[in-house]
């Protein structure tokens, strides 16, 4: 494989390791901090190294005559998974807004989810790089896994809710939060669709 082409697929393994580095941050902080503008902060240290990294590969993709992937794949991967970072910055940045004081199960238990995915992801794009297409689906069905408990995991924890909670304000704030945390697993099985996309460009 070319030099530039291989570049190609290293950037979005590096794009895909700083969103696990970030999601590994993320679930590991919620048991131990209640600095959560610390928190926000960090995250959006690394949104703007997921940038950082897009800028480059789209640079990298318009000075590359022939891809190994259609160009649009290349972007497409990128920005689908930059939105995973995107959504954990959006909640940390909630959770200082809303004054957050108290980390619940359900939310810990997002976390690993949003991790799990982000380690599929990372898998899935090393196998990318290495042109093992079939071994891509394994990875793909482990997303539509998690994405699926994330689902009943929301319908559970509004039920809860809405059953127990008496606080109007801490319902609605507790609801957002939960919502965006579902949405950022909705935006791993994103990814999983556009890596269905490119198997069967390249079958």
């Amino acid at each position: 494989m070319a030099k530039r082409s291989t570049q190609l697929f290293s950037f979005l393994v590096e794009i895909a390791e700083n969103i696990q580095t970030a999601t590994e941050t993320f679930e590991k902080e919620l048991s131990s901090t209640t600095d959560f503008g610390s928190l926000a902060t960090r995250m959006k240290t690394y949104e703007e190294t997921g940038d950082d990294l897009i800028g480059r590969l789209i640079t990298l993709l318009n000075n590359t005559y022939i891809t190994p992937l259609e160009r649009e794949d290349f972007v497409e991967l990128a920005v689908t998974m930059d939105d995973i970072i995107d959504g954990i910055y959006a909640v940390t940045v909630r959770f200082n807004l809303y004054n957050i004081k108290e980390i619940t199960p359900t939310m810990r238990e997002f976390a690993k989810d949003i991790r799990e995915s982000a380690v599929e992801i990372t898998e899935a794009i090393r196998k990318l790089h290495d042109r093992k297409l079939v071994q891509l689906r394994d990875h793909i069905k482990a997303l539509n896994v998690l994405e699926k408990h994330s689902d009943q995991l929301l319908v559970a924890a509004l039920r809860t809710l809405f059953a127990e909670y008496t606080d109007a304000l801490e319902v609605i704030k507790l609801k957002e939060v939960y919502e965006i945390l579902e949405d950022v697993t909705d935006r791993c099985e994103d990814v999983a669709d556009v890596l269905e996309s490119v198997i069967l460009k390249n079958a």
